[in-house]
C-alpha cells in the first residue's frame, strides 16, 4: 500500500510538472508569442573584424584629430581578429511581459526587480528586464529554442561586440551614426535612470536597438582579462571555466563611458548586473 501511494504522489507530481513545462504550441496566445518573437530578429551576416578596443580618429576640445584608442581600458587589447559564421540577434531587449510568460508557462519564480531609488517608476511589461541573474538569463534564451524550434542561445560576446558595431565597424557606439547625440540617439545626461522602453532611440545601422544607452545584456562567456591575448580566430567561444560572467553595453547613467568596447565582469548570481537579448545560431535568416 504505501508503494502504491508513494508511486502515485510521484506519478501526479510528474503530471503536473510536465503540464507547467508544456510549450501550449495549440495556444493562440502561444502561437502569437512565438510569431512576435520570430519577427522581431535581425540577421547578422558573417563576417570577419578586428575585435576589441582598434584605433580611431578622435577631436580634441580645440577641433583638432588625433588617432588613439577609444578607451584605457587594458581588458579589451590587443585588437585581434574574428571570423563568425551568420546568426540572428534579437532587435530589443527582451521585456519583463515577455520574461514573466516564460515563467508563467515553465512555472519559474516571477522575477521581482529591487527598485534601487524610490523615484524610480514600477517595472512595466514594456520595459526591459534588468538586474536579472546569468543563469534564468540563459534559461530562457533556451526556452525560446524550445518553444521556437530554433538554436536559441546568449549570444557570444565576439557576436554581441560584432553586432553592436554593425558587423565590426570602428565604432565606440551602438547608435545610428556610431556617436552619441544626448537626447536624440542616446538618453540624456544625468539621465534619471530607469531602462527605457524597446524602439526608444534609433537602431543602429543593423537595426538593432539600444545595444548602448539603456541596460547592459549578459553574454555567453566567462570572463578571462586576457583572453584577448589568445583567443582564437573562428567563432571564439570565450574561456572553458571561470567565476565571472560578462554584460556588455548599458548605459543607464547617461555616461559616454559605457561604449560598445567596454567588458564588465559580474558574479552570475549578482542581481546587478544584466538583462537579455538573445540570438538564433543558424547561418541562414529565420522566416
Amino acid at each position: 500500500m504505501k508503494i502504491l501511494y508513494r508511486y502515485s504522489v510521484m506519478l501526479i507530481a510528474g503530471l503536473a510538472l510536465a503540464g507547467c513545462n508544456s510549450n501550449r504550441a495549440d495556444d493562440p496566445e502561444m502561437q502569437a508569442f512565438v510569431k512576435k518573437i520570430k519577427s522581431n530578429l535581425v540577421f547578422v551576416e558573417g563576417g570577419s573584424f578586428m575585435m576589441g578596443d582598434v584605433e580611431g580618429e578622435h577631436i580634441d576640445e580645440n577641433g583638432n584629430k588625433f588617432i588613439s584608442t577609444w578607451t584605457g581600458d587594458r581588458d579589451n587589447k590587443p585588437a585581434h581578429k574574428v571570423s563568425l559564421d551568420s546568426y540572428s540577434m534579437q532587435k530589443y531587449e527582451t521585456t519583463y511581459g515577455e520574461y514573466d510568460y516564460f515563467c508563467e508557462v515553465t512555472g519559474h519564480e516571477i522575477f521581482k526587480a529591487k527598485q534601487k531609488k524610490k523615484n524610480l517608476p514600477r517595472r512595466q511589461s514594456n520595459q526591459p528586464v534588468w538586474g536579472i541573474q546569468w543563469q534564468p538569463a540563459q534559461d530562457y534564451c533556451h526556452w525560446l529554442g524550445e518553444v521556437t524550434g530554433l538554436p536559441f542561445d546568449l549570444p557570444s560576446e565576439a557576436q554581441w561586440e560584432y553586432a553592436a558595431r554593425s558587423r565590426g565597424q570602428n565604432v565606440a557606439y551602438a547608435t545610428d551614426n556610431g556617436k552619441i547625440d544626448f537626447g536624440r540617439n542616446y538618453r540624456g545626461e544625468f539621465s534619471n535612470r530607469h531602462p527605457e522602453q524597446p524602439g526608444t532611440f534609433p537602431a543602429n545601422p543593423l537595426g538593432l536597438h539600444e545595444m548602448t544607452g539603456n541596460v547592459r545584456e549578459w553574454v555567453k562567456d566567462w570572463y578571462q582579462a586576457d583572453y584577448y591575448q589568445h583567443s582564437p580566430e573562428q567563432n571564439p567561444p570565450g574561456p572553458e571555466t571561470g567565476q565571472l560572467k560578462i554584460v556588455r553595453g548599458g548605459g543607464l547613467e547617461g555616461s559616454a563611458e559605457y561604449n560598445v568596447l567596454n567588458r564588465r565582469a559580474e558574479r552570475p548570481v549578482d542581481r546587478r548586473a544584466g538583462g537579455i537579448r538573445c540570438v538564433v545560431n543558424a547561418q541562414q535568416p529565420v522566416n
